[in-house]
């Protein structure tokens, strides 16, 4: 390959970023060619390889396979060309969140999980990678025109990318009908979609195929059917697949699988019993509440019966003040006087009674 042409192959990173730059450094003030052919990667890297495009001012960058994700927006590229029978796969930027898989935004919202913060980066990196997509366009398109398309995550051919703008030209010379095997594993990998009506390429050996072929005549002999079941919607996105292989009515799902379940249904058991449990203190608090209730209206009821001015009043505490001041008006008690001193017998209690004691007579 000329010393001026770059070939980029499978995942972009922070060597990629580095290869790049000393590619570029190689051909300082030279036009230079880059062909790509990657399912994308690191988002950091991708924005510095296309600011180090952007720099060199004389890059020409060729997509010539099915590129997809970060892959698809290195726009620092002086011209973008593309093969007529290559694809693009864009779509919005996600976050590991297990650590076999990653979600976007929105899956993570259907999740139901309260994370949002990486809520709200993921929605920010969304914004930026679609404001890269409409400034491409030439204003022919806005950004919330390409974050729709992002969430859409389409594959788009080389004439709609060429429609927003995504490249300059396209080629019209045959390239490979169909990305290779290890591209489509790492499109597997990776949870990006292959597009409709591509299939893996049968290269398996002919032993491989005489096995595969044996077997399927046993399952034709047992009368078993085997197919991609797509009816579980909600835990098909709970743990990312697009379906499930179903045999004789029977799914098989990994321990992965099963865990991202069992996590899921704890978490909301927690919920359900946190809720019972709120719930039964509101109701202690209703039935305490009654009780100081009716406590009140007996003892109001008590005090309107000491008379009628007092059932005037509103309120416990009218009430109660209203009968203190009955009480401030009833005269202070007069003691009876004490009688003089020259009046008082002190003998009264022994004295003897000179008509009934004989021994007095």
């Amino acid at each position: 390959m000329a010393k001026n042409n770059l070939r980029i192959d499978g995942e972009i990173s922070s060597y990629t970023a580095w290869r790049v730059g000393q590619f570029l450094l190689e051909n300082k003030d030279k036009a230079v060619t880059v062909t790509l052919s990657s399912f994308g990667g690191d988002i950091a890297s991708a924005v510095k390889i296309s600011h180090a495009f952007a720099n060199h001012g004389n890059v020409t960058l060729i997509h010539d396979s099915y590129n997809a994700s970060a892959a698809t927006w290195l726009f620092g590229a002086k011209n973008i060309k593309m093969y007529s029978d290559c694809m693009l796969y864009i779509h919005c930027s996600s976050k590991d969140y297990y650590y076999w898989q990653s979600m976007n935004a929105e899956e993570l919202k259907a999740l139901g999980v309260k994370h949002e913060e990486d809520i709200k980066q993921l929605e920010t990196v969304d914004r930026i990678i679609a404001q890269k997509y409409a400034d491409r366009s030439n204003g022919k398109y806005s950004v919330d025109d390409m974050l729709s398309l992002m969430k859409s995550h389409p594959w788009l051919t080389a004439e709609q990318c060429l429609e927003y703008g995504f490249i300059d030209e396209i080629i019209s010379e045959k390239m490979p009908s169909r990305p290779s095997n290890s591209m489509q594993a790492e499109f597997k990998n990776c949870a990006i979609p292959l597009p409709e009506g591509i299939v893996f390429q049968d290269d398996r050996s002919l032993l491989q195929k005489l096995a595969d072929l044996f077997k399927a005549n046993s399952n034709i002999n047992n009368n078993s059917t085997e197919f991609m079941n797509k009816k579980f919607v909600t835990v098909n996105s709970l743990v990312n697949v697009e379906g499930f292989d179903e045999k004789d009515g029977k799914v098989v799902l990994t321990a992965e699988q099963m865990q991202v379940i069992e996590d899921a249904l704890v978490e909301k058991n927690n919920k359900i019993e946190n809720h019972g449990s709120l719930e039964s203190e509101l109701s202690t608090v209703k039935d305490a509440k009654k009780k100081a209730e009716d406590s009140l209206a007996a003892a109001s009821k008590a005090l309107d019966a000491i008379s009628d001015d007092v059932k005037k009043e509103e309120g416990i505490d009218n009430k109660i003040k209203k009968i203190k001041e009955v009480f401030d008006k009833i005269p202070a008690g007069v003691s009876a006087p004490n009688p003089k001193s020259e009046d008082v017998d002190p003998y009264s209690d022994c004295r003897k009674d000179p008509v009934n004691n004989y021994f007095d007579e």
